[in-house]
């Protein structure tokens, strides 16, 4: 199976969770990375370091790995680079910018600055919102989704069963019907 059938998979199969926007994108598809308007997106390494922040806040690191143990902030850049329509993606990169605006009102620091419990205070007032802005949809849209359909979120935050599992033969009885195939 490869990555994009799974990742629609199980976006439908969480589809209470994402929102409408992430859910159509996903299954909409992704772009060919070869295209010209898909290389000229760049992430700045401020840009992807507080990805990664915001998404290890929203999935820390607890006794099962977190989102930067997942690779959830590599996956979301390559989600918003090579699945996201232009017009998505400039409402990424201004969510970004905004956060690191208000945290300089709230707190007279860049995001990448503040202390902990700041940037804290900061993702919850984005979450408790009363408009969600795309931006912190978008993110932790991509972050669930990058977590749950990574390996580290597949077998060691949910529980887990491999398929097909272990042979165990069935005996069949004289006269007993045979099993059906589902």
């Amino acid at each position: 199976m490869k990555r994009r059938d799974a990742i629609a998979k199980m976006a439908l199969a969480m589809g209470g969770i994402l929102s409408a926007s992430t859910l159509a994108t996903v299954l909409e598809g992704c772009k060919s990375s070869s295209s010209a308007e898909a290389t000229a997106l760049s992430f700045s390494p401020e840009e992807s370091a507080m990805i990664a922040e915001i998404a290890e806040i929203i999935l820390p690191r607890t006794q099962t790995p977190g989102a930067i143990d997942a690779k959830v902030p590599e996956f979301i850049q390559m989600m918003v680079k090579d699945c996201y329509k232009e017009d998505q993606q400039k409402a990424f990169f201004a969510g970004l910018t905004k956060l690191d605006e208000d945290s300089k009102k709230a707190n007279g620091t860049e995001f990448s600055k503040a202390t902990p419990a700041q940037k804290l205070a900061l993702i919850k007032a984005e979450d408790s919102a009363k408009e969600r802005s795309e931006f912190w949809k978008t993110m932790k849209d991509l972050t669930i989704l990058g977590y749950f359909t990574s390996e580290p979120g597949a077998t060691k935050a949910l529980a887990y069963l491999e398929v097909p599992g272990k042979y165990e033969p069935i005996k069949l009885e004289k006269g007993q019907k045979a099993w059906a195939m589902s």
